[in-house]
């Protein structure tokens, strides 16, 4: 039965994405057809225009009436398919070039007829003639030309062809991906509702479900049920706290999981404290099994300042026994090691006396009252708050909030690292050039033309200049290589790389090319999927042929249809408030421009409100440049400041990169900051957008300018108002050391 629905699905998907390829053809070969009339409309009239001022100007009329054209007009140039009459009025011929085709006039010859066709269109190409009439000499004579469009539009047919390929094999791709997603979630569905989620181990459920396979098998080997729990485990809750209790358990399964697996059994969390399992094994060989369990887990240390050690009971398995009875005896059996002194294993041999028994059914009624108690009412126990019941929807979030941190933000740190030497090197050197160019010039006698260029005037500055700015531009391809390596490995870095430089002409920058790695690293795990029901021989071929051409396409795809369009109206929109805020009030552009210079350092954002400055340069305004500039230097400036204020709240790491951080914030590289961006995201960004924009809005407030679009504190010599500019710049990058120290927890290593 799940067979017939795994087939019913993937049929389900091939008939949707078949659907919406032949959609896709069809809406596609209708507007090429459509465009393709137009064209070879259009064509046949400009000839036959040429055709009728090459006749005009080489033959007269009395030439046509006496029969000289041939002479005349047989080294006209035209296509070899292409053929053109000349005709009386009355329809008597005067000069045929038909090439083998008979000229049959058309019903209307007014001499203003548009282009018609002489035959049908076809479905996907245009397949017949495209025919037009103009008149000679005021309508004493006319001119019929007929157009061979099949040969005119062969390119536009081979090159529909390939986009149709092209097309057929991204749906297929896209199919593949569809079902191994659909597998992939189906997989991660039957998990969860099978295993336990603390210990990874079978839950109840499940192993009831496996207990019945075993059991009803045709040749069930001789096997035994083991039942065990933690000793005093409520102890170590009360003492250690239950983070310790689920170490405890969690250390326990793994080796109740090495046990079974070693011997071909099975097991589960039957609930609480307590595990299951089954082990194919005679009863006496499972209790020595067991017994070398025990002794496994006494020499554990879950954690420091306690050991833990087991109590179990096993029985063996007889066909036909129901669960539920084996397991009265094999709870009979753990009673009897507690009763024995605890950290031991029992088998049951029998009859349980009366007494042991009823000590046996009253000790499995306790347990479950203390666990519905626990359920229902939790308490305090031992100045340690109990846990409260997590909602259904709880552990999916926690799942997801452990994908996040483990694959994006750790390859994203990882993509940061080795992006950070490209931006330190490539922004001083810009800085640098710019500083070059202060030294050496005075901009007051420079046309604004001339000054557009600052940075690259003096040929010291042009060589930095050219050097910094290449390697800058390595940044973002770094970056989202590397992230798409620290999601899918090697496979995925060439895809990253890619996908980082193309989001350098979209201006989406930071947040782009974390777009583009993020999708290179699942788009690459996808793809080892997909290779992985190929073939061996085309396996071993992935990493050269399938991976870069597969992933290259896809990338592009990514570009095209998800950064591009999303940055260019994110652009738009904010591009449209800071031309209404500049209208409306000056301190209030200041403000919104290094507010936004500070929102993702070095995103989407940022760029447009770089751009903004940089085309105000080119206008003769200043003023927007300043507050930009400033609020670009405020977060890594802020972040520097914050640790020296709040010394409590960063770790040893990252106060050795503080110098480094405020060196770059000086030279006005903001991606400096995203280090600390991604250890504490909202508060680090919220922090540098308040600081940004007292910054941004005091800068307006001077008056200050600033005619250079990079540079940082190295252009200071050129900013209107220099003293007061440095003014703005301290006031914004306290408030937001203030801020952020106030708002930041105090360093704890073990949070790492």
């Amino acid at each position: 039965m799940r067979g017939r629905n795994r087939n019913f699905q993937i049929l389900l998907i091939l008939s949707i994405i078949a659907a919406a390829f032949l959609g896709n053809v069809l809406i596609f070969s209708a507007l090429n057809t459509d465009a393709l009339r137009v064209s070879a409309e259009t064509e046949t009239k400009l000839l036959a225009s040429l055709l009728v001022k090459s006749v005009e100007s080489r033959v007269t009329p009395e030439d046509i009436r006496a029969g000289k054209l041939p002479d005349a007009l047989d080294d006209f140039q035209i296509l070899e398919s292409d053929c053109f009459w000349i005709t009386g009025p009355d329809g008597s011929m005067y000069y045929d070039r038909g090439g083998g085709k008979a000229f049959s006039p058309p019903g209307d010859a007014s001499g203003d007829s548009p282009a018609f066709w002489t035959g049908r269109k076809g479905i996907f190409f245009l397949s017949e003639d495209c025919c037009m009439i103009r008149p000679l000499y005021g309508g004493e004579f006319f001119l019929t030309l007929l157009h061979q469009s099949g040969t005119f539009h062969a390119i536009q047919r081979r090159q529909l062809s390939l986009l149709l390929g092209v097309d057929l094999i991204l749906m297929g791709m896209m199919m593949v991906l569809i079902v191994n997603i659909i597998l992939k979630y189906r997989r991660e569905i039957l998990r969860y509702a099978t295993t336990d989620e603390l210990t990874g181990l079978c839950n109840r459920k499940s192993f009831n479900a496996l207990f019945g396979d075993f059991i009803n098998a045709e040749h069930v080997p001789e096997a035994s049920l083991f039942l065990l729990d933690i000793d005093f485990f409520k102890q170590i809750n009360d003492n250690y706290g239950h983070a310790a209790g689920d170490h405890a358990l969690r250390m326990l399964a793994e080796q109740i999981q090495a046990m079974v697996r070693d011997k071909h059994g099975f097991a589960g969390r039957w609930g609480g404290d307590e595990f299951i399992g089954v082990l194919p094994l005679p009863g006496e060989d499972a209790w020595n099994t067991l017994r070398e369990l025990c002794r496994v887990i006494e020499a554990l240390q879950p954690a420091e300042g306690f050991r833990m050690t087991i109590s179990a009971g096993v029985t063996p398995v007889a066909a036909g026994m129901t669960l539920a009875k084996l397991s009265e005896k094999a709870d009979a059996a753990l009673y009897e090691s507690k009763e024995g002194g605890r950290n031991r294993a029992s088998l049951y041999r029998g009859a349980v006396a009366p007494e042991a028994a009823a000590v046996a059914v009253k000790s499995t009624v306790e347990k479950a009252i203390v666990r519905a108690e626990a359920f229902v009412l939790p308490q305090k126990a031992a100045g340690h708050p109990a846990e409260p019941v997590q909602p259904a929807g709880a552990h999916f979030g926690i799942r997801l909030m452990g994908y996040i941190r483990e694959h994006l933000i750790r390859s994203t740190i990882l993509g940061v690292r080795w992006m950070a030497p490209f931006v330190a090197g490539g922004g001083i050197l810009i800085g640098l050039a710019f500083l070059f160019d202060a030294a050496s010039l005075d901009l007051s006698t420079l046309s604004l033309e001339t000054r557009a260029q600052f940075g690259s005037i003096t040929a010291t500055a042009a060589l930095l200049n050219r050097i910094g700015s290449t390697t800058f531009n390595f940044m973002l391809p770094i970056f989202a290589g590397f992230m798409a390596y620290g999601i899918a490995g090697e496979e995925a870095f060439m895809a990253g790389f890619v996908g980082g430089y193309m989001t350098i002409d979209s201006r989406s920058g930071f947040i782009g090319a974390m777009v583009a790695g993020f999708a290179a690293g699942v788009l690459t795990t996808e793809l080892e999927q997909f290779t992985g029901w190929l073939p061996r021989f085309i396996r071993k071929a992935a990493p050269i042929v399938i991976y870069p051409v597969f992933n290259l396409l896809l990338m592009q795809l990514v570009s095209w249809l998800i950064i591009t369009p999303v940055s260019t109206a994110a652009g738009a929109l904010f591009t449209e408030l800071l031309t209404a805020a500049v209208q409306k009030n000056s301190v209030l552009a200041g403000v919104l421009s290094a507010m936004m210079m500070a929102t993702d350092m070095g995103g989407i954002l940022n760029k447009v409100a770089y751009q903004y400055g940089v085309n105000g340069l080119a206008l003769g305004s200043t003023h927007v440049m300043a507050s930009v500039m400033i609020g670009g230097m405020v977060p890594p400036i802020g972040i520097f400041l914050s640790m020296g204020l709040f010394r409590r709240k960063y770790s040893e790491y990252e106060w050795e990169r503080g110098p480094g951080t405020l060196f770059m914030g000086l030279s006005f590289i903001t991606e400096s900051a995203l280090p600390y961006v991604f250890t504490d995201v909202f508060r680090v960004i919220g922090s540098s957008m308040a600081g940004a924009a007292v910054a941004g809005g005091l800068s307006m407030l001077f008056g200050c300018t600033l005619p250079a679009p990079h540079g940082g504190i190295f252009v200071l010599p050129v900013v209107g108002h220099p003293l007061l500019y440095l003014i703005a710049l301290g006031a914004g990058s306290l408030v937001t050391a203030v801020i952020l120290g106030l708002l930041k927890k105090d360093y704890n290593p073990d949070d790492t």
